[in-house]
């Protein structure tokens, strides 16, 4: 009976050590990309709006312009978690009405940016400027939606790239 009593307060106090709040959004990739932040983060949201795949349609995007640190910043966020998600607007309903943010920018100061994220993110990717040409881009949050909107940053700056 000892023995049984020890194993199982083993395991309870093993649990409970394991428990922690929050975990931050791991960082998935940064690398500096070709062209303006304000122009690629506004063709990535248009993008990732025009995705058709579940997982992206899930989400809704926020994007921000910073104009005192010169950088944007996309917030995709899972609508199954954002209060006001009603059958008529729901991502699972394939007769939902969607309300598309547009992919223009809501221009604020750097710190009021990030107090304000209250739902959980699945991604933010951030584009700051470097020089009038180039910028470093940085995404963290959920690898799979995030790599997706990887993939459609690259394919912006090639497309601005050319033109």
């Amino acid at each position: 009976m000892t023995k049984k009593m020890i194993v199982i307060m083993i395991v309870f106090l093993t649990a409970c050590a394991s428990i922690r709040g929050p975990k931050e959004q791991p960082w998935i990739y940064e690398e500096p990309i070709a062209g303006n932040h304000a122009d690629l983060a506004r063709c990535v949201v248009a993008r990732l709006q025009a995705d058709s795949r579940w997982s992206i349609r899930m989400l809704q995007f926020s994007n921000r312009l910073y104009q005192d640190i010169d950088a944007s910043e996309i917030y995709a966020y899972d609508t199954r978690f954002l209060p006001g998600i009603f059958a008529r607007n729901s991502p699972t309903n394939p007769d939902a009405v969607f309300d598309y943010v547009a992919p223009n920018p809501e221009i604020r100061s750097y710190h009021q940016g990030s107090a304000d994220v209250e739902p959980a993110y699945a991604f933010v990717l951030m584009i700051k400027k470097i020089d009038d040409n180039r910028g470093i881009a940085t995404l963290k949050g959920n690898k799979h939606v995030g790599s997706i909107a990887w993939q459609h940053l690259k394919t912006c700056a090639l497309t601005r790239v050319k033109s």
